[in-house]
């Protein structure tokens, strides 16, 4: 029970991710921005309904990241420790490529992207930069009886 309260909030992004990533095709949600738009922003509008996929793997694993970043960091791991950087960077960037392997091999309707993998890593990249400045900021760490993990 100690790791699922250490790590809840990185496991449930991670099986959301999941969930969402290997779910049909059929099943995802659609963008459908209908009238909202006014005619200026009509050609954002539509770039953005276009690429929609990417901006949700940047978004995915941004969140991912800082999540770690979070869960790792009120267990008095710090930001520049090796550790973090395996947990928070190289793990999601990671999970990312096997999400990409196992929508290639294992699904009909989806399709495994190197492209995606690119936004998986840049959205992991910029979720630790985020962490890193804001967590300490925000969120206080557990008290270990003074002893720090690294």
């Amino acid at each position: 029970m100690k790791f699922f309260r250490q790590y809840g909030l990185s496991i449930v992004v991670a099986l959301f991710i999941m969930n969402m990533c290997m779910m049909p095709s059929s099943s995802v949600p659609s963008l459908s921005l209908g009238g909202l738009v006014p005619d200026i922003l009509r050609p954002l509008a539509d770039f953005v309904k276009t690429n929609l996929d990417k901006f949700a793997h940047f978004t995915f694993f941004l969140v991912l990241s800082f999540a770690l970043g979070h869960d790792l960091w009120v267990q008095r791991v710090d930001f520049s420790t090796k550790k973090m950087k395996l947990w928070a960077i190289v793990v999601p960037i990671l999970y990312g490529g096997l999400i990409e392997i196992m929508q290639a091999t294992l699904t009909t309707t989806r399709s495994g992207d190197v492209v995606d993998l690119c936004f998986d890593t840049f959205g992991t990249l910029c979720g630790f930069f985020l962490a890193k400045t804001f967590v300490p900021k925000w969120f206080e760490r557990e008290n270990f009886g003074g002893a720090r993990c690294s």
